[in-house]
């Protein structure tokens, strides 16, 4: 039974220092465009109804940047507002890319240069999970949970010492 709970303990432990790390380089990589992410990656989380029904508010939408987009792509565009939006390419005229949000009407000329990243695939739900995990206080949590649920059993299912009787010796003294 021991050596099952230690399995499981080291097992937990590997899975706690995998989302720890995860929790400390999102932390670490935030970028100019105030997107968190990876290497060549971004999470964006998708703040209105623009591309439903594919993406609702409060989903994780994961951007691939630098990526060369093409018509019918998903792209991450900058925008007018402080942060960059999620919309479509529909298709290209005199040079400029024809943008149109998938729950909009309305669309609009950019140049690539506008675009930051295509979408490559998204989380239905994940988008505040994403952010908390991105923070310091998901770190700090992360760490404290994983000691509380890994290390304080390990010291729980310890057995207490029990004190060794003193030998007594074969040899008895007369008097």
């Amino acid at each position: 039974m021991k050596a099952l709970i230690r399995i499981i303990q080291v097992l937990l432990t590997i899975v706690w220092l995998g989302f720890l790390t995860l929790c400390l380089l999102l932390f670490r990589s935030t970028h100019s465009n105030g997107l968190t992410g990876i290497g060549d990656w971004r999470g964006y989380i998708v703040a209105d109804n623009n591309m439903s029904p594919e993406l609702s508010p409060g989903d994780l939408a994961v951007i691939h940047m630098g990526e060369a987009p093409k018509a019918g792509d998903a792209v991450l565009c900058a925008s007018s507002a402080s942060m960059p939006e999620l919309t479509r390419i529909i298709g290209t005229s005199e040079g400029q890319l024809i943008l149109k949000p998938d729950g909009s009407e309305e669309s609009r000329l950019a140049s690539m240069e506008e675009i930051e990243g295509v979408f490559s695939g998204y989380i239905p739900g994940f988008g505040e999970p994403f952010r908390f995990l991105s923070s310091i206080t998901g770190a700090i949590v992360i760490f404290i949970a994983g000691l509380i649920l890994i290390v304080l059993p390990g010291f729980l299912l310890r057995a207490p010492k029990v004190p060794r009787p003193e030998r007594q010796s074969a040899y008895t003294p007369r008097h």
